[in-house]
């Protein structure tokens, strides 16, 4: 069965147990993930009935390429055109994605009805946590590439150039390998700049003393990778050196604790517990990881507040990291899948702190 007509029969069962009749879908990154559509612009109606792509003249060839599982509607006023499905199907309980329905497009949709609307936060994202084998691969290329990006771009030394150089070769070389895109922008952040987590790349020169964090991912087939190293000079200071060696055993723990069933938040625990012996938790200050596909920041969230918990399929970041104003920082971050009974690594860059060449 193609992914697409599994993936709304899925939702179909989702919607089912609550009572929802009619569900309207506005993210772009749920519409692909539910029926293929990579456009812009789209509006998805799913019912027990039929499964409606609205979209205009622009995507009428594309659309028809790309859908699978729906009937495609092209229309040149899409919010005109759903409100008249909708008040064809007759729907009494209507959900919609609370997070991304905007609260002018609700009122036109809602205006005069007395049905019942049903704010949903995130029924798909719920569905996107586990992945298949085939979005898992397309997560392992984007890694490959990505991987040999930086290793290309770090074969023609660091030293001396601009971080917004180094940044901008990571993006060209991931493309010239096959990679749709960035799966956001670099982070090239060296010296004290490395104590902002997510430091933009400045016009900066690289120094020979100085420890650089790099943040980056490509984009393959639709799905993201992410991945943090901190290189080290040849001498880092000793506030450094301490730092890298408590997050990397940080990292150790939060990937050893990984396995299907295991609460989210305890990974983040057992991250935090490794610091917090280092003497470093004060200086930790985001979350330990996240889920990663079609966006680069998913379900489930790995943090104190998490209420997910690990399943086979999932696929998170751990990237503990150790910011010191006015010194620097250090932050290492693999992509782990959760298969079987433990997790697994699917980014191989080693975590050695070394310039890797």
């Amino acid at each position: 069965m193609p992914a697409g007509r599994s993936r709304l029969g899925k939702l179909a069962t989702l919607l089912s147990r609550r009572r929802i009749e009619l569900f309207l879908c506005v993210s772009r990154t749920n519409i692909r993930y539910l029926c293929g559509f990579t456009g812009s612009d789209g509006i998805l109606l799913v019912s027990p009935e039929e499964t409606v792509l609205i979209t205009d003249g622009r995507y009428e060839e594309q659309s028809r390429r790309e859908v699978l599982g729906a009937e495609v509607v092209i229309s040149d006023r899409k919010w005109r055109e759903a409100s008249r499905r909708i008040r064809r199907v007759r729907p009494s309980r209507i959900g919609f994605e609370s997070r991304h329905l905007s609260v002018e497009q609700f009122r036109l949709l809602s205006r005069g009805d007395a049905k019942e609307w049903k704010a949903l936060a995130d029924p798909v994202e719920g569905l996107r946590m586990r992945k298949g084998k085939e979005e898992i691969l397309a997560m392992e290329r984007a890694a490959v590439t990505a991987a040999g990006a930086l290793l290309s771009v770090l074969s023609r030394g660091l030293c001396g150039r601009k971080e917004s150089e180094a940044a901008a070769d990571i993006e060209r070389e991931m493309k010239k390998s096959g990679a749709e895109e960035a799966s956001f922008r670099p982070i090239v952040a060296s010296g004290p700049r490395a104590a902002m987590p997510h430091a933009a790349p400045t016009l900066s020169r690289i120094g020979e003393r100085e420890a650089v964090v790099i943040d980056f991912g490509a984009r393959q087939n639709g799905y993201c990778s992410d991945e943090t190293v901190t290189l080290l000079p040849d001498k880092p200071s000793l506030a450094i050196r301490r730092a890298f060696d408590a997050v990397r055993r940080a990292q150790d723990a939060g990937i050893r604790s990984i396995r299907p069933g295991v609460p989210c938040r305890e990974v983040d625990a057992r991250v935090r517990e490794s610091l917090d012996r280092s003497g470093y938790l004060k200086y930790f200050v985001h979350s330990t990881g996240h889920g990663v596909g079609l966006d680069i920041h998913e379900r489930p969230s790995l943090s104190i507040r998490s209420k997910d918990r690990l399943d086979e399929g999932m696929v998170v970041t751990v990237e503990p990291g150790v910011y010191l104003p006015g010194e620097g920082g250090v932050r290492l971050e693999d992509m782990v899948r959760i298969a079987g009974t433990r997790g697994e690594r699917i980014t191989y860059l080693p975590k050695t702190g070394s310039r890797l060449v």
